[in-house]
């Protein structure tokens, strides 16, 4: 199993980068759409979409995305406030109440609210602020969640939300917004940002883009729970499915582009 993470990662590792840094600024919203899509097939393979309900929601949230990102008019602000609304204020109260069974409809308009504004923060991060620039705000969700397992696996004792995600620990959490906290400081002593414009701006965005990234890996813990399945999907050898691997991104990139982008 673990010959088998290590490889997976490798591969996602190269793959990565070539979608970063050696295609076109086309090439790379091409690679980001799939991406999303892979995630958009899990969810609703989770949730027993036939074939035709699984291309026609894949299709329209196509139609969409490419709407959104290559329309005469900017709709940034509205993405804004679709990601706020959604990340700080929906899917928190559906962590409150926990319903135990969710619609096909649900579940499209979820796929719709999870994956275009992703999509969209991450095309349009990476034509305003670049690769590099990009990959350290995606950093984040990695950072976060590394500090959180190596110190919840340590010192774990109290539990963060038992009935959604039972091994992850307040703990965890502290040691990721803390990890998150020094990646940033480091970023900023070295002037690799040009959003983190004080150390007050550090904290705020440690605080709140790591708060989304647990929110979003919590989100998609109670998804696979409603579901009544223990990964999102098979697609990666060792690691379970794509949106088990990007669950924390999707939130972290749409509440950054909220951020980040209010600044330009």
């Amino acid at each position: 199993m673990l010959k088998q993470r290590i490889i997976t990662a490798v591969v996602l590792f190269i793959l990565t980068g070539l979608a970063l840094f050696a295609t076109s600024s086309i090439g790379f919203a091409a690679c980001a759409w799939l991406l999303c899509l892979a995630g958009v097939y899990e969810l609703t393979k989770m949730y027993k979409f036939d074939v035709i309900n699984q291309v026609g929601l894949m299709l329209v949230l196509t139609i969409l995305a490419c709407l959104l990102s290559y329309s005469r008019y900017d709709p940034s602000q509205l993405v804004r406030i679709v990601a706020v609304l959604t990340w700080c204020f929906l899917v928190p109260f559906i962590l409150v109440v926990q319903p135990k069974h969710f619609s096909r409809v649900n579940i499209g308009i979820f796929a719709a609210l999870i994956f275009i504004p992703a999509f969209y923060a991450l095309i349009n991060l990476y034509n305003l602020l670049g690769p590099w620039r990009l990959v350290s705000i995606m950093a984040i969700a990695w950072v976060s969640d590394i500090g959180a397992y190596f110190v919840g696996r340590k010192y774990g004792v109290h539990k963060l939300a038992i009935k959604i995600s039972p091994g992850k620990s307040v703990e965890g959490a502290v040691g990721g917004l803390v990890s998150v906290i020094i990646y940033l400081l480091i970023l900023k002593i070295f002037a690799q940002t040009v959003f983190l414009y004080s150390f007050g701006a550090v904290f705020k965005f440690a605080l709140i883009l790591t708060t989304a990234g647990i929110i979003g890996d919590l989100f998609e813990s109670w998804l696979k729970r409603a579901a009544g399945v223990k990964d999102s999907g098979k697609i990666l050898p060792g690691h379970g499915g794509v949106f088990d691997r990007i669950d924390s991104l999707v939130a972290i990139l749409a509440v950054a582009f909220a951020m980040v982008w209010g600044m330009f």
